[in-house]
């Protein structure tokens, strides 16, 4: 039970990519130790792997290129540095290179393979990733200029746009989450007339869970994440132990079959009003 309880607290997605790193460590572990001289460099080929698998999940948390719209243009959107919105409580600002190390500090807090953080072509990897053309990231500060964390859109040329968000560990559970991902819908809905969205979650990660609901997200299927095919179906087979009560009355909402929470990622949809 203790063994069961502790693997549930591990998010699936991570799960999920960590599996498919320790195979591919596997298979590339002598190519590594051939190529790096010593330990500490054999770490940073580590950490170069762990970067492309982390920025091969990104891909894949975007819908496939034939299902994209016309490039976007974002004019209408703030450049960094830049006011997005002004609430009562907090403010967006596109992002810029000043927020460097609160995006870092975000980052390694969630991560759950922190070495990775030693090498510099993961770190810079990592923060280009953020500026790329079709993404939107901005910075979450209170109104004393203190960094919390950030939110955005994954992909502005896949419709409806997918909600991003990560904060510091502090400021979680304090409603700020819900607060900035309302503000951000709300100034992109004026600024470019988008008003549905959607965000995809672990169905482990019951906080995240509740944010949806708090934003007004309503259940609108699974969708793969990472895992795709005869993998995915072997690692929810592997999994199925996990399944619960809770899990059992998520897939009746999203009217799947249980077992397929744990290899999928939940969508949820939110409509503004026009």
């Amino acid at each position: 039970m203790k063994k069961e309880k502790e693997e549930r607290n591990i998010h699936l997605k991570e799960q999920m990519m960590f599996s498919e790193l320790l195979d591919r460590l596997e298979k590339r572990s002598k190519t590594i130790y051939r190529e790096y001289d010593g330990k500490e460099e054999a770490a940073e080929g580590f950490g170069s792997l762990f970067s492309d698998l982390q920025e091969e999940m990104k891909l894949c948390e975007e819908d496939s290129p034939e299902k994209r719209n016309p490039r976007f243009d974002p004019e209408p959107l703030p450049k960094a540095g830049e006011l997005l919105i002004e609430g009562e409580n907090l403010c967006l600002l596109g992002i810029s290179e000043s927020d460097y190390r609160g995006y870092m500090e975000v980052e390694y807090d969630a991560s759950f393979f922190k070495e990775a953080f030693r090498d510099e072509i993961f770190l810079r990897k990592l923060w280009e990733g953020f500026f790329q053309a079709n993404r939107a990231y901005y910075s979450i500060f209170n109104l004393n200029s203190v960094f919390l964390g950030y939110c955005g859109i994954l992909n502005l040329q896949a419709k409806p746009w997918e909600l991003a968000i990560a904060l510091k560990l502090q400021y979680q559970g304090h409603g700020i989450g819900p607060e900035s991902l309302l503000l951000l819908m709300k100034a992109l809905k004026r600024r470019t007339g988008e008003r549905v969205f959607r965000g995809r979650v672990d169905a482990d990660n019951e906080a995240s869970i509740s944010m949806m609901r708090k934003i007004g997200g309503k259940a609108h299927g699974i969708s793969e994440v990472f895992l795709h095919g005869e993998e995915l179906k072997a690692y929810e087979k592997k999994k199925d132990y996990l399944v619960d009560d809770r899990l059992r009355e998520l897939a009746k909402e999203f009217q799947v079959e249980p077992r397929e929470l744990l290899g999928h990622a939940l969508e949820f949809w939110v409509e503004l009003p026009e």
